[in-house]
């Protein structure tokens, strides 16, 4: 590939990353507004940051918590 390829290639994946990083932001203010009007648990909220794979983002769950598993509800 030449050095043009290369660089529209670059260009794609960061403009593809910044795509999933605008979807994560979506996510993540929705887990919060839902939490926040009380749709949702601590325990669920903490599930869906780690279902989406944003554990990482979030960054200040103490690990005790968020390795918790939400209760059964059923």
């Amino acid at each position: 590939m030449s050095e043009e390829d290369h660089r529209d290639f670059l260009l794609s994946a960061l403009r593809a990353a910044s795509l999933r990083a605008k979807m994560f932001e979506v996510e993540i203010n929705s887990i919060g507004i839902a939490l926040k009007s009380g749709m949702v648990t601590v325990p669920d909220a903490l599930k869906w940051i780690k279902d989406i794979g944003a554990l990482e983002l979030v960054g200040l769950i103490p690990n005790a918590l968020a390795e918790q598993e939400p209760p059964d509800t059923k």
